[in-house]
């Protein structure tokens, strides 16, 4: 085997900052530690090493991220021999520092420890740095970096280049910890969106898509009615592109009042299809649920013949609306405006004022943006 001296300082400086951008990286999407540990054990001389996460209390590993070692190594380390490491006894001791093995680790400690023994050197292993990133209650998370048995100890240089990391592997934890409660939320609420029985679409207010359903993503990938260019939501009807961009605007500038929600129904570019596109905006208690701070707008996409969940005899027979109201409620739901609601019902502004507060009272609701929600039968968590 061919084993590279370890660098100089000067090269491992000129490295770091493409190791940090990594370790971030890697926090986000856990596919990028074979990367991260490839380079950080290239740059210190290690032919092993790992980023792992224990759960001391009950002596098992939480999670692992490893290089070179194979799954029966790590099987072993947890099973048999973690409690008896002398290396991890002595990092803990101190958390935030890097050590190389050699400043603190005797050749007759080698000799009396067991995992070394038994473990280590049989597999070809000897020198060892490392040091405890994050120590929370009975969790730590610690790197370990492994050298062969006919290799020279590690440096420290190569402890403190390891040192310089430690603050930005500690952070990377808070934010690994984040994506994966961010990702339970957002299962949660996909899992639910995934359901009904029209699409829902995710949009900041600039309109860059952040969410989709199943069903809106099929409408998005047919393209007829709605599309996505360069990430922007756009209805591939051209002249309905100004209304939607509108609409998005206004409902992202949502302050708790009540806006007026208004509809486009837009023709299909290969057909005589028509679908409904209602513009909702999304306060701060449901971006919490659905777990994205930019998503500031909901699109909801349905056939305009689409028979919604709350039809008109439900709400009459629900909330004790008159036949009047219902009128009055239905129109509201798909975005009539009240002088709209005049002309078409005959009647005049002030009893269309009168039947919304009528409306409201019955069905518990303040808002428009609330009613259209009821009528459209939209989850809870949206």
């Amino acid at each position: 085997m061919i084993i590279n001296n370890p660098p100089e300082n000067k090269s491992m400086n000129s490295q770091l900052d493409r190791i940090i951008e990594k370790i971030y990286d890697a926090a986000i999407d856990p596919k990028g530690w074979d990367s991260l540990l490839t380079e950080i054990a290239s740059i210190v001389g290690a032919i092993s090493g790992f980023y792992a996460g224990l759960d001391i209390r009950h002596g098992r590993g939480a999670f692992w991220y490893t290089l070179g070692h194979d799954q029966r190594i790590t099987d072993l380390y947890n099973e048999h021999y973690l409690t008896l490491d002398p290396t991890l006894a002595h990092i803990m001791k101190f958390p935030g520092k890097a050590f190389a093995c050699s400043e603190y680790l005797t050749d007759a400690d080698i000799a009396a420890s067991r995992l070394h023994t038994e473990l280590m050197i049989p597999n070809g292993l000897r020198y060892v740095l490392s040091g405890v990133v994050n120590m929370q209650g009975s969790m730590l998370s610690f790197f370990g970096f492994q050298r062969h048995i006919g290799q020279a100890p590690f440096t420290r240089t190569e402890a403190d280049f390891l040192q310089r990391l430690i603050p930005h592997f500690s952070k990377a934890d808070q934010v690994a910890a984040k994506v994966i409660t961010m990702s339970d939320a957002k299962r949660v609420a996909m899992a639910v969106l995934d359901r009904m029985d029209y699409g829902i679409v995710f949009v900041n207010q600039a309109g860059m898509i952040r969410m989709t359903n199943q069903r809106a993503e099929k409408c998005l990938e047919s393209g007829s009615i709605i599309q996505s260019l360069f990430g922007l939501i756009r209805l591939s009807n051209l002249k309905d592109n100004d209304r939607l961009e509108e609409m998005i605007r206004a409902a992202s500038t949502f302050d708790n009042a009540d806006i007026q929600i208004k509809t486009i129904e837009t023709k299909s570019i290969s057909s005589d299809e028509r679908t409904r596109i209602v513009v909702l905006p999304i306060s701060r208690d449901e971006q919490k649920k659905i777990d994205d701070d930019e998503a500031r707008v909901a699109i909801v996409i349905s056939d305009h013949k689409q028979q919604r969940s709350m039809a008109s005899d439900v709400l009459q027979d629900s909330y004790g609306l008159t036949a009047a109201e219902t009128k009055v409620a239905t129109g509201l739901a798909n975005g009539q405006t009240q002088e709209e609601l005049c002309e078409n019902l005959f009647v005049s502004l002030a009893t269309i004022k009168t039947h919304t507060q009528h409306i409201y009272r019955k069905i518990g609701v303040s808002r428009q943006a609330d009613l259209v929600r009821l009528v459209y039968g939209l989850p809870a968590l949206f």
